[in-house]
Order: C-alpha cells, then structure tokens, then sequence
C-alpha cells in the first residue's frame, strides 16, 4: 500500500509521468457535491478522458484501463450537487519497484 500509494509520482519525477491509478479528492467540510466527475490526461499533446466515477468523497481511487503516460492530469466535474470543493489530485504507479 506505501509503495503503491505513498508518494505522488509527479514529485521528484520529470515530466511525462506514468500512472495507473488516479487519487481525487473532495473537502467534505463542505458536504460531498460531486455526483459525477472525469479524469483527463494530456498524451502526446492531446487531452483524453482516461476514466470516469460517482461521487469522490474523502478520497476516491479510479484506475483508467491501462497505464497513462502524460504531461497534465485534469478532473472535470460533470454533475455537481453544488459548488465543487476539489483537493489536489494524486497520480501513482501500482507497478512502481
């Protein structure tokens, strides 16, 4: 688990990065107002949604369907109940040695 999900694998690591599990999070302090949310990636210099979820919560893990290889990570919110409260998303490597 703390090698999988300890460490952002942005931080120390150049540009593109590899992933396959993506880390959203939501500040429940203000209630959970995300019903559906998208997770786009950057490849090759083109934005692709890489996989998609309900509600985010705490914390909430969305592997896409294969390892991603990009240079930005966006999450877009599709149906909000209200104003979204987003934290920083997190990128891992499941595979990482």
């Amino acid at each position: 688990m703390r090698r999988t999900y300890g460490t952002d694998v942005r931080k120390g690591n150049p540009v593109p990065y590899t992933f396959d599990r993506v880390a959203v999070r939501e500040d429940i302090r203000h209630g959970q107002r995300v019903e559906r949310f998208a997770v786009g990636a950057r490849i090759s210099g083109t934005w692709r949604r890489i996989t998609e979820g309900t509600t985010i919560g705490r914390r909430h893990i969305r592997p896409p369907a294969a390892p991603v290889t990009a240079t930005s990570v966006r999450v877009k919110v599709l149906q909000p109940r209200a104003a979204p409260h987003l934290g920083t998303a997190a990128l891992h490597l499941s595979t990482a040695p």
